[in-house]
């Protein structure tokens, strides 16, 4: 069994103080499934002004993106009670598990690529960008017109629909010893903050399937990456290195990309 970040007891988000982080439920592990086949609402954002978009789509993983107009195919288990079993390669061996709920609710899983009755999806486990083969017959699919960049060079977010650019921000970003991980990934879970803790962060995060490259454990857990607002200092988001690797942002940047499903891709380029 693979615990979440902090366990079964609580789940504490890598974050961007050397204090304890917010917990966000009792979320259990990514168990393995109980058996495997064959052996084995939007909200409205602000007008967009990014940044060198020949760069951004340069560095974005185009296979994600394998529909028209930006749409990326999500792939959920058809049954969350036992999940998936994922291969390294179709009809290879067996690799892992995914759970059918992440931190609390449904699984999904951007979609790379489909082949001969199997479905190339992201994980959410090291190394960064590591991939499983399921089969077809064993997932829902969904779509998403969403995605995600985030520019650690320019500390900048900006959110794509139909592969328009919607919403732009400043970030905060990782220090040049603790620097935000680059590379493919994906909105894992947007969950919310227990009360206590929203003054500090905010009341809902976006937990990505990112983990620090510096910090194996952090706090209890494995280092995931969120993003997340930090109102008790609100010039940490403004566009400066200031965490040790999560996103911060501002409450109007959380409010404007929360509506994300997940299993969003996202890209962190340089």
């Amino acid at each position: 069994m693979r615990k979440s970040i902090c366990g079964l007891i609580a789940v504490v988000l890598f974050g961007l103080t050397g204090s304890a982080l917010f917990a966000v439920g009792a979320v259990g592990g990514h168990s393995h499934p109980a058996q495997a086949k064959a052996a084995v609402a939007a909200a409205p954002v602000a007008p967009a002004a990014p940044a060198a978009d020949s760069t951004i789509q340069a560095a974005t993983d185009v296979a994600a993106v394998n529909l028209a107009a930006g749409t990326t195919q999500l792939a959920s288990p058809k049954d969350a009670s036992i999940g998936l079993i994922y291969f390294d390669h179709p009809w290879g061996q067996v690799a892992g598990s995914v759970s059918g709920t992440t931190w609390g609710g449904p699984t999904a899983r951007p979609i790379i690529k489909t082949q001969n009755g199997w479905v190339q999806i992201r994980l959410d486990s090291r190394p960064n960008a590591s991939t499983g083969w399921v089969y077809r017959s064993d997932v829902n699919i969904t779509t998403t017109n969403y995605r995600i960049v985030i520019s650690v060079g320019q500390r900048n977010l900006t959110l794509f629909q139909n592969n328009l650019p919607v919403y732009s921000a400043p970030v905060g970003e990782g220090r040049p010893q603790w620097p935000t991980p680059l590379g493919p990934s994906f909105i894992d879970a947007v969950v919310s903050v227990p009360s206590r803790q929203q003054r500090i962060y905010g009341p809902t995060a976006l937990i990505t399937a990112t983990h620090s490259n510096v910090f194996t454990e952090f706090d209890g857990g494995d280092g995931t990456v969120a993003i997340h607002a930090y109102p008790s200092d609100p010039a940490s988001t403004r566009g400066v290195m200031s965490s040790h690797g999560c996103v911060r942002v501002s409450p109007q940047t959380i409010d404007a990309i929360s509506m994300v499903p997940a299993g969003t891709p996202l890209d962190i380029v340089a």
